[in-house]
């Protein structure tokens, strides 16, 4: 993503026009979006302390208190009860110079309450230039949030293009409509879907829910609370992979002991 537009953003009340150069949100960053649609308000947090989207395994908790910023305070109070919702995102474009061309490898990290339906090549190819092109509705929305990156969070008042109303649901229902948000408390799996390296095949699927060390039924999940909590728990993988994993350490054991005696 090569996101050089003016930033109309202050890095913690967004409310009054700067000008400046702006790399986005950023390619490869992953960030935390609440929104109040009531109150028309948003909270941006850039999730440094989560790793990079190319690189997220998924395999490691992950707990961060938002109770003591300022910016979250003055999001969360007067917030109507059930009114909130939020998402966890993260972009990867894996050639920067050419975005809007087919780069296999191109990635979307997101939550969702909802098992997403297979992306299609095209479908694909509609996000990325949403996230690519200047007047992408995401592109806007990471563009006009540049100073908020690293772990650095954000306050936007109004339902501009650098809202979370542009990141909601709306984004996501261009694309084979799954929904990624849910409300406070509730928490969301998270999915990685890449952009797949043959261009012919339409139906190709190209999501994968994240579930630690690829064992376990149960994902892993995000949830963000009313208190400012933001935890991602890796999933416990289920009684017979880990008696599975115990007998393999077991016999490693016993050869590696057989070893020393010969």
């Amino acid at each position: 993503m090569n996101f050089k537009l003016k930033a109309l953003v202050a890095a913690a009340v967004v409310a009054t026009t700067m000008s400046g150069a702006a790399n986005a949100l950023t390619n490869n960053e992953m960030f935390l979006v609440a929104y109040d649609a009531a109150a028309s308000k948003t909270f941006i947090a850039a999730l440094g302390q989560a790793g990079s989207v190319s690189a997220f395994t998924g395999n490691t908790d992950l707990s961060i208190s938002y109770a003591a910023d300022a910016n979250w305070t003055n999001f969360i109070t007067g917030a109507t009860a059930g009114g909130v919702t939020y998402q966890v995102l993260g972009f990867y474009q894996s050639n920067a110079a050419a975005p809007t061309s087919y780069n296999a490898g191109d990635r979307l990290l997101a939550t969702s309450n909802t098992t997403p339906n297979s992306f299609s090549n095209s479908g694909m190819n509609g996000l990325m230039s949403d996230v690519a092109i200047a007047s992408g509705g995401i592109a806007q929305f990471e563009s006009l949030n540049a100073a908020i990156t690293g772990t650095s969070t954000g306050l936007i008042t109004g339902g501009g293009f650098d809202s979370g109303a542009k990141v909601s649901t709306n984004v996501f229902g261009k694309y084979n409509a799954f929904n990624a948000t849910a409300a406070l408390g509730d928490s969301l799996n998270f999915y990685s879907i890449t952009r797949p390296v043959a261009t012919s095949n339409v139906t190709q699927t190209v999501k994968t829910q994240f579930l630690t060390n690829g064992v376990g039924s149960t994902g892993d999940t995000w949830n963000l609370n009313a208190a400012g909590q933001l935890t991602y728990i890796a999933a416990v993988p289920e009684a017979d992979s880990w008696a599975m994993a115990m007998l393999g350490l077991g016999l490693m054991g016993f050869v590696a002991r057989r070893r020393t005696r010969a």
